[in-house]
């Protein structure tokens, strides 16, 4: 897109709208040719979004670490906490040195180390490879005899920050190209 200068003999209410005289002028001329090449590239990007859904997955993941360390949700609201029997039995495996410490849904970090992104041309995921996630995640009856009432303690789900980075990032790869 350039701005060019040129005589001008258009001179506006003119019968005709030509005056043959002298005269001075600006004209502005469109070259479309950037614009044409920028929403070809975006359209390209859009059509195979994995880049930008492999970046927002790993982003996902770490989100989702973060949340095992601040025992939260991913609206931010905390775990319910643990119950009387399961800390006295985790007292006595700090005490025997077993286990570190008392955090919720972390005995030997297995759950939270069992957590992958995956992504595609149009999806980002996450999903966990231990076999109790989702009745952590989701909450319900476990044990023999399903007679263990296990709280939901959600960590795999999309929060408000999750949205936000989501938003940003795909905004960042359609219209800059960015990862």
């Amino acid at each position: 897109m350039f701005f060019d200068f040129r005589p001008s003999y258009f001179q506006p209410g003119f019968p005709g709208g030509i005056l043959a005289v002298a005269g001075d002028g600006i004209t502005f001329y469109w070259d479309d040719k950037d614009l044409e090449e920028l929403i070809k590239n975006t359209v390209t990007r859009i059509r195979d979004m994995t880049p930008v859904m492999k970046a927002f997955a790993e982003e996902w993941k770490n989100y989702t670490e973060d949340r095992f360390a601040e025992e939260k949700d991913p609206l931010g609201h905390k775990w319910k906490p643990l119950s009387q029997a399961t800390r006295k039995q985790k007292a006595k495996l700090v005490a025997s040195g077993k286990i570190a410490g008392m955090e919720i849904l972390h005995r030997e970090g297995f759950l939270a180390h069992s957590i992958f992104p995956d992504a595609g041309k149009d999806f980002a995921g996450l999903y966990s490879t231990s076999r109790y996630a989702a009745i952590h995640n989701r909450g319900g009856k476990a044990g023999k005899n399903r007679k263990v009432t296990i709280p939901k303690r959600e960590f795999l789900g999309f929060g408000k920050e999750d949205s936000r980075a989501f938003q940003e990032t795909v905004a960042d790869w359609i219209v800059l190209g960015r990862r």
